[in-house]
């Protein structure tokens, strides 16, 4: 069985933020958790367009839920609706939220997000989210993903 650094080492991740500042603290901490890269995009459509242009599938995205040209919810649904084709509908997803919210937090589970973060997020708080969330794997449900609503404000 892999220990904790190993499975860290071999991450792929993408952290979609459309605060800067935000957006490189994660990355920098993820890379010193030990994630083999890091790509970086600035809200949901930007990281919809990177995942469709790759060709090599990321192990886990992490996503703030309130941005603008795609929160993080609408994201989730894209990437379980299989409408990023590069990408396993059920990869690693995790929110992350200042304002953690029944219905976000209901929307969320309805589209099988693996975690959720409340910011501000440390190091400590961010290394186990990723292990807990890397061990949750749920069977993809097109079906009710597509049925499920997503605001486009939150």
């Amino acid at each position: 069985m892999p220990t904790v650094e190993q499975v860290l080492l071999r991450i792929v991740a993408l952290v979609v933020d459309d605060n800067p500042d935000h957006q490189n603290l994660l990355a920098l901490q993820l890379l010193s958790l030990g994630a083999k890269e890091v790509l970086t995009a600035a809200n949901g459509l930007e990281a919809i367009a990177l995942l469709k242009g790759r060709t090599q599938t990321l192990d886990l995205i992490v996503a703030e839920v309130r941005m603008p040209n795609g929160n993080g919810l609408q994201l989730l649904q894209a990437v379980r609706c299989g409408l990023t084709k590069n990408m396993r509908v059920n990869s690693t997803f995790v929110l992350v939220t200042a304002k953690p919210e029944v219905g976000i937090i209901q929307t969320a589970s309805a589209l099988d997000a693996n975690g959720f973060i409340a910011k501000p997020i440390k190091g400590a708080k961010l290394e186990p989210a990723i292990l807990k969330a890397r061990r949750t794997v749920f069977p993809p449900n097109f079906a009710r993903y597509n049925e499920v609503y997503v605001p486009d404000n939150i």
